[in-house]
């Protein structure tokens, strides 16, 4: 599963597009490979790591470095697991491609046509229902996973509809389906359940007897619940100088990233696509049809306009900016971070996990920069000019339009989103704050980042007429809308807001000690104060939260204290200026300069602006405590 909070990760490609990459040095030998992955090991403090290098009728490397438990100095080998998250959709989309070549159900099938009684809720269901692919592509306009939805604390496991049951929330459509891509584990879990549905086998049997026994993967399983012993390894974090090990708690979302694999299973698993969906024994799992629907973006609007670099089922490119491209798909989960690429034309593919949760992208490029290392350099790409005309209409402001989490999307609106701007013959898209994206143009409304080989970004209209601005090249595609003139209001406000913050908070201790000293009125300190309180309330929220998604992944739950403030303290906020206002006004004629009680509404009106968005993004209604 993916980090499983906020975060996609895994879109990781190598950094040059000739010769040796910037930071990697040239490896003309496996022994190279290998010092230079230990090296990162070192410096990441990742205590393990296992890896799978494949070429097509050989296997170059099978095994591991490092360690898979510290506390026992236990060695990783070719047959211990590691927790792969993520990469278990790829499993999960292998499985109803299978049942799709039975006839059994469709890419195209209406989700409440042929499962009625999965709780879906779609405002556009009669134009624009989901579709067995929008969860795939993760297009169906779902929220990610709440965060007290992540790691399943309980004793018993829920199956089927009862666990969908527990994400009623997250499995709201919000946009319409099949425009947007945003990453949603949710939408697999649904996924599993028509797999389930349609093949009357629980996920993990049905995985098991179709897919992991016939491609001889050994050791793999997708069961939800980890047994640790000498055949597991051990997830760690590293703080204060130590590792500390990650309690393998279950997930809820089993269909999203529970699987458990090791360097022998995965060297089968990339066997499976480089041998064009065949087993060992020469029998053919998908068809190469299927495997082809599997490697294609379908549903998403930038697809729909030329865009052919997005997520497929379970499966997207990766080595953007390298000398070839691969696919395949990345995962985290608490204690590892993992991803697996191929490349069928040049008959090459890795896979590994690392039990360390960081150092990830560097790990990939060393590899990737290996099985490439004999390639020669792409001749650069042909330079294609800026069409101005086409371009013209799409110039101007924009704004994020689909946040993997709804809570996050306040950050792009009040940070006022990037502005696209014509720069000579490319394009710059600019946010307010940081480096531009600079755009090369591969077509008349398609683009590349420099050095890279493919179109990543599209501009385009959605069903309503409006602007809209994708960019691709990795596990979540960027979408954003045209933000029109006002789009400056949001920073702006937010702006003032912080300003009368400070000096309010300031102001506040000037006149505490003004009361103290009984230069004005007591009446007059709780007004002056409230700002600072409300300061303090989001500060403790900001803490909480921090705390709390620490904590997540290595002890499952954080305790009732860390989560009540998170979700407490947003309300405490808002009871802190509904109070400063109220107190202000009736004590208004109190004050011997008017201008400070007027500089009060001013600061409680800003700040009841930006508590009213916080709670349009549900901030208000946080839970973060049971299921």
């Amino acid at each position: 599963m993916k980090h499983l909070l906020l975060v996609a990760l895994l879109a990781w490609g190598l950094t040059a597009p000739a010769g040796a990459q910037p930071g990697v040095p040239p490896m003309r030998s496996l022994a190279q490979l290998q010092d230079s992955l230990r090296a990162v090991m070192a410096r990441e403090h990742i205590p393990g790591l296992m890896l799978t290098l494949v070429s097509h009728d050989s296997v170059l490397f099978e095994g591991g470095l490092g360690l898979a438990d510290v506390a026992a100095r236990r060695p990783v080998t070719a047959h211990t697991r590691f927790r792969i998250g993520s990469v278990t959709k790829t499993f999960v989309a292998a499985g109803l491609l299978q049942l799709i070549e039975q006839g059994k159900l469709h890419l195209t099938d209406e989700v409440h046509k042929i499962a009625p009684e999965i709780p879906l809720e779609n405002p556009w269901e009669a134009t624009d229902p989901v579709r067995v692919v929008h969860l795939l592509e993760h297009t169906a306009g779902f929220d990610d996973m709440a965060f007290n939805h992540v790691y399943n604390t309980t004793p018993t496991d829920p199956r089927g509809l009862a666990v969908l049951a527990l994400f009623r929330n997250e499995l709201r459509c919000r946009w319409r389906p099949g425009e947007r891509m945003s990453y949603s584990n949710p939408g697999y879990q649904v996924a599993g359940y028509l797999l389930e549905k349609f093949s009357g086998q629980p996920y993990q049997q049905y995985l098991t007897e179709h897919v992991l026994r016939p491609l001889a993967m050994p050791d793999a399983s997708p069961a939800l619940r980890i047994t640790p012993g000498p055949g597991m390894s051990r997830g760690y974090g590293y703080a204060d100088g130590h590792y500390q090990p990650v309690a393998p708690l279950p997930i809820y979302l089993g269909a999203a990233g529970s699987m458990s694999a090791s360097a022998a299973d995965l060297t089968q698993w990339v066997r499976f696509f480089l041998h064009e969906g065949r087993a060992p024994d020469g029998r053919a799992l998908l068809q190469p049809a299927s495997l082809h629907e599997l490697e294609t973006a379908h549903s998403p609007l930038s697809a729909r306009a030329g865009l052919r670099t997005g997520y497929g089922l379970a499966n997207f490119p990766l080595g953007f900016k390298g000398k070839a491209l691969f696919r395949g798909h990345g995962g985290g989960i608490g204690g590892f971070v993992s991803a697996f690429g191929y490349n069928r034309a040049l008959g090459v593919g890795y896979a590994f996990s690392n039990n360390g949760e960081r150092g990830a992208p560097k790990l990939e490029q060393l590899v990737q920069a290996f099985l490439l290392r004999q390639l020669p350099a792409p001749a650069p790409l042909p330079r294609v000019p800026l069409d101005a005309a086409a371009v013209g209409p799409y110039l101007g402001h924009y704004r994020s339009a689909a946040p993997r989490n709804e809570l996050s999307g306040f950050a792009d609106y009040l940070t006022g989103g990037t502005h696209l701007r014509r720069e000579g013959e490319f394009l710059l898209n600019e946010p307010l704050l940081g480096p531009a994206d600079t755009l090369l143009p591969t077509g008349p409304l398609t683009f590349r980042r420099p050095g890279v080989q493919a179109a990543t970004a599209v501009l385009t209209r959605d069903k309503e007429g409006r602007r809209v601005l994708i960019a691709t090249g990795g596990s979540a595609g960027g979408y954003a809308l045209a933000a029109g003139f006002w789009w400056w209001l949001p920073p702006a406000l937010l702006a003032l807001c912080g300003l009368l913050l400070v000096t309010s908070s300031l102001a506040a201790l000037v006149g505490l000690v003004r009361v103290l000293r009984r230069r004005i009125p007591r009446a007059q300190l709780l007004p002056r104060l409230l700002p600072l309180l409300a300061l303090g309330a989001l500060a403790t929220t900001a803490w909480a939260l921090v705390n709390f998604v620490g904590h997540l992944s290595t002890d499952g739950y954080p305790g009732l204290p860390t989560a009540a403030a998170a979700s407490l303290g947003p309300l405490v906020f808002v009871a802190f200026v509904i109070a400063g206002v109220g107190l202000t006004v009736r004590y208004f004629g109190q004050f011997r300069r008017p201008a400070v009680a007027w500089y009060l509404l001013l600061t409680y009106g800003a700040l009841g602006w930006l508590a009213a968005v916080l709670g349009s993004y549900g901030w208000m209604s946080l839970r973060l405590w049971g299921v």
